[in-house]
């Protein structure tokens, strides 16, 4: 009696107060809680309680058995009753129970206001299901080990094209990689928040969006410039430099703008996935280079298999999109769809006439709009993905498909009016000279 009349003084709780029964201040939204493994819930206290003073009244969570589950964090939710939140999360299956005490500190003493102990915590193995952006992605093995050779032979025959005569030059006028990276990483981005705020999308898919703009140049850039007859070897620099510059410019462009549209979680920015995309443009393009000089025939034959390899790439990289972007076909509506469409063709609008204020070539402002207007999607997917849980993630991720779909069908229909329009042009000097 002595001991736990000690005990009692310690924690500034009187006989009296032991015996008179607690009353209910606290109500929860469920008192048995499922759970399933690798995943994270939140549950709900409301509490009635009108402390003495400000803020003074506080909660505190135990699990009997720490090894099934964990308390995460325990959130004070000011309203016109004031809310806890408690966030759990799974560790493995199992049963435990939770404890949750009301407290109320009072002249720097704490006293137990009101305690629960009948919270059942149940934690039980889901199923592993595909997710809606994970079913598209299995693809056939065999396909696959066909499709990366073709990627490395066909960036390796690129680097074949390029003169390191001129190579050397694109870096000493650096203006259109300047330009690129303006256009990609200041203009694009605001453009894709001001729009995303008119059309008044979501947080979610707004910031979707918003990465999908401040994503650097993608690969097949340079295969645009080639089939467009742009400059080859630029298309290459601009290419590798923005991917450079996205180690900085993506990580801080998702801190401003995540906030401006009050996303204020913590994004993960896929450094590796950049570096790796930029020693896999880097490397093979440079083994191309060697080649050039070392095995001039072999660059001859190289050189030969471009155009026929680009068209097979580009027309598994629109299938792919379409096959991936059809599985969120059922949260695209008309503003989605039309976002889609308006950022790759403000990439190629900026680039172009950008390029034109400063009276640079006309190859030159081809590759600049190709860059500003051909962005690496996937880059944004990864950062959605690694960023946000898995349901706002497949909302979030509809914006960088939806540009993909739309980017790929935008430079075909620009290719083919292109080839149509030389054809025509070609025809009519044939012409002209059999009647002179």
């Amino acid at each position: 009696m002595i001991i736990e009349f000690l005990v009692l003084q310690i924690l500034g709780i009187s006989s009296g107060e032991v015996r008179k029964p607690f009353a209910r201040f606290l109500s929860l939204d469920k008192t048995k809680v499922l759970l399933y493994t690798k995943t994270e819930e939140a549950l709900i206290v409301r509490s009635s309680y009108k402390s003495n003073g400000p803020n003074s009244s506080y909660l505190s969570v135990y699990l009997e058995d720490l090894e099934v589950a964990q308390v995460v964090n325990v959130t004070k939710m000011s309203s016109e009753v004031m809310n806890f939140k408690i966030s759990l999360l799974t560790k493995r299956e199992g049963e435990t129970s939770l404890i949750i005490q009301l407290w109320d500190s009072v002249g720097g003493q704490d006293r137990l206001v009101e305690e629960i102990k009948d919270i059942q915590i149940k934690v039980i193995f889901k199923p592993k299901t595909e997710t809606l952006l994970q079913a598209p992605l299995h693809f056939d093995s065999s396909a696959l080990m066909l499709i990366l050779p073709m990627i490395l032979l066909n960036k390796c025959a690129f680097g074949c094209k390029i003169e390191v005569e001129t190579l050397q030059i694109a870096w000493k006028k650096p203006l259109p990689i300047l330009l690129g990276g303006a256009i990609q990483f200041f203009v694009m981005p605001f453009c894709g928040f001001v729009f995303t705020r008119i059309l008044a999308l979501s947080q979610a898919l707004s910031f979707g969006f918003v990465m999908t703009c401040t994503c650097p140049g993608g690969g097949g850039g340079y295969l645009f410039a080639l089939l467009l007859e742009g400059d080859i070897t630029l298309a290459i620099v601009m290419t590798c430099a923005s991917t450079l510059l996205a180690l900085i410019m993506m990580p801080l462009n998702s801190f401003i703008y995540s906030r401006m549209l009050g996303l204020h979680g913590s994004l993960h920015i896929p450094v590796s996935k950049i570096v790796t995309t930029l020693f896999f443009i880097v490397i093979p393009i440079s083994v191309g280079i060697i080649i050039k000089r070392k095995v001039p025939k072999w660059a001859s034959y190289l050189e030969k298999i471009i155009k026929p390899f680009s068209f097979v790439l580009m027309s598994i990289g629109i299938y792919l999109s379409f096959r991936m972007g059809l599985m969120f076909a059922r949260t695209i509506n008309l503003e989605v769809f039309s976002l889609g469409l308006l950022i790759p063709a403000l990439g190629l609008l900026f680039g172009y006439s950008f390029s034109k204020m400063f009276m640079l070539p006309l190859p030159v402002c081809k590759t600049v709009a190709i860059e500003g207007g051909a962005l690496n999607s996937f880059l944004a997917l990864a950062i959605i993905q690694l960023s946000f849980p898995q349901h706002k993630a497949e909302l979030a991720s509809v914006a960088p498909f939806t540009v993909a779909m739309c980017s790929g069908c935008e430079m075909l229909f620009m290719i083919l009016l292109y080839k149509v329009k030389k054809i025509t042009a070609l025809n009519e000097d044939e012409k002209l000279n059999s009647f002179v």
